[in-house]
C-alpha cells in the first residue's frame, strides 16, 4: 500500500491506491488544513516534496485555483489529489 508522510511532523500513513487525499486526512485526523473540499479555496494548497509522479495529474481547474493561491512551482491543491503510490507532502505557507 502507499505510503504518505506529512513533512510538518513526519506523521505517515498507509492507503490503497486510488485513496483520495482528502479522506485519508480526514479517517486519520492528518495534518492537513481543508476548507471548501472541491477544489476552490486554495486553503489545502500543499507541495509534494517526493513522489509527485504518484498522483493523478493536476486538471486545468486546480491549477487555475493554484495559481490565484500561491507562486509556488509544483503546487497542487490537497482535496484534488488521488494517490497512487508513495508521497510526502508540506502545506503551502
Amino acid at each position: 500500500m502507499p505510503k504518505v508522510t506529512f513533512l510538518v511532523n513526519g506523521a505517515s500513513y498507509e492507503a490503497p491506491v486510488g485513496t483520495r487525499f482528502l479522506d485519508l486526512c480526514e479517517r486519520n485526523d492528518a495534518p492537513h488544513e481543508f476548507g471548501c473540499t472541491v477544489g476552490s479555496c486554495g486553503t489545502c494548497c500543499l507541495t509534494i516534496e517526493k513522489g509527485a509522479a504518484n498522483v493523478d495529474p493536476a486538471s486545468s481547474d486546480e491549477l487555475e485555483t493554484v495559481e490565484m493561491r500561491t507562486s509556488v512551482k509544483g503546487a497542487r491543491l490537497g482535496c484534488q489529489l488521488v494517490i497512487r503510490g508513495d508521497i510526502s507532502v508540506k502545506p503551502v505557507d
